[in-house]
């Protein structure tokens, strides 16, 4: 993530491995946002239910796709504290956190010392099935605020550090450093500040540096929008770094934009490329990258920001992709449509292991 006719286009594979990349898997829109919209981040619920931010407005919405019928997004709660929202992280089963901040597409609105990190208790809300109802919560979920991060620039990525700990680390994609955010007290320092997170020029978009990140068996794994990498690191329990880091992969031209990610079952990351708009997988060991969706010249996948797995028995090989419609990198240069949720039928596992 950084500033500056919904036909679907005959796809065609690229392989950043060589030929032997398999064909581009299948797309299909479950629902376009109005224009302009820019879709940010998403988290997948255990019942199925895809919770979804925007950094274009201030609502967090709720998407089934299983309903039956026309589906649309359902409201979920209103943060009329900010402008925008950011990423997201289930911390308890059926508990998130979501970050919101001031963003603005239209003004010069400073984003700097606005970032609130959230608690959406969506323990038993669901979204209603009684007659003339429908497209409504049945109940209202929890929300209340974990901490004001008021020394962070722009955050943007997060993940869970400590379940048992219940701590946080978040990335500040304008300040280049990761932040570790105690869920209980509030309290926040910086965990990681090193060359790999810091900021670097993103022409022609502001200097950027560290953008999606998630913990996992031990590592942090983030990638830097500024300098286009996708790496890892050894960290301690305190989300400190316990060894020196490994860049898995490099981007390879100023639209292929390495933003968020998610991992299938094997370890596979699955990342998302910006003003690309596709998909890539990026193997467990960075010797194979090969996009998996998309095409620099479709809307199928326009301008994408952030990926996860289905979590059911009928959608563990799903990635549900959500994208801002090519609002800061329009498609072919002038092609600019609503925000995505689009569905990738893959191959993997997922993260239903």
């Amino acid at each position: 993530m950084a500033f500056r006719s919904l036909t679907l286009f005959a796809l065609c594979g690229v392989s950043l491995a060589g030929p032997s990349a398999p064909p581009l898997r299948p797309v299909s829109t479950l629902f376009e946002f109005p224009n302009p919209s820019y879709i940010e981040n998403l988290a997948v619920r255990s019942n199925g239910q895809i919770l979804i931010s925007d950094l274009s407005t201030s609502q967090l919405t709720l998407f089934d796709p299983s309903a039956s019928g026309p589906k649309k997004p359902v409201f979920v709660h209103d943060f009329t504290e900010s402008l925008g929202l950011a990423g997201i992280a289930e911390y308890q089963p059926d508990v998130f956190a979501v970050i919101t901040g001031n963003t603005s597409f239209t003004s010069d609105v400073p984003s700097a010392g606005t970032w609130i990190v959230w608690s959406v208790d969506l323990r038993g809300v669901d979204i209603s099935s009684t007659h003339g109802q429908v497209g409504l919560l049945a109940s209202p979920p929890a929300v209340k605020k974990i901490a004001h991060v008021e020394a962070a620039q722009f955050l943007n990525g997060i993940s869970v550090l400590s379940e048992q700990d219940q701590t946080l680390l978040v990335g500040d994609v304008n300040g280049g450093v990761i932040w570790r955010l105690d869920i209980k007290t509030g309290h926040y320092e910086v965990a990681i500040n090193n060359t790999y997170t810091q900021l670097y020029p993103a022409t022609p978009f502001s200097a950027s540096g560290v953008d999606g990140l998630h913990v996992r068996d031990g590592f942090v794994y983030f990638t830097n929008f500024g300098n286009g990498t996708f790496n890892k690191m050894p960290i301690n329990r305190d989300g400190t770094p316990a060894g020196p880091v490994t860049t898995l992969a490099h981007n390879h031209g100023p639209l292929h934009e390495y933003d968020d990610f998610t991992f299938d079952c094997d370890g596979n990351a699955f990342v998302v490329t910006g003003g690309e708009n596709t998909i890539e997988m990026i193997s467990a060991d960075g010797k194979r990258q090969v996009v998996v969706a998309g095409n620099l010249n479709s809307t199928a996948i326009a301008e994408p920001t952030s990926c996860a797995f289905g979590r059911g028995p009928h959608d563990k090989n799903i990635l549900y992709v959500v994208t801002a419609g090519g609002m800061e990198t329009p498609v072919n240069g002038n092609v600019v449509i609503g925000g995505q949720l689009v569905a990738v039928n893959t191959t993997s596992r997922g993260s239903a292991c």
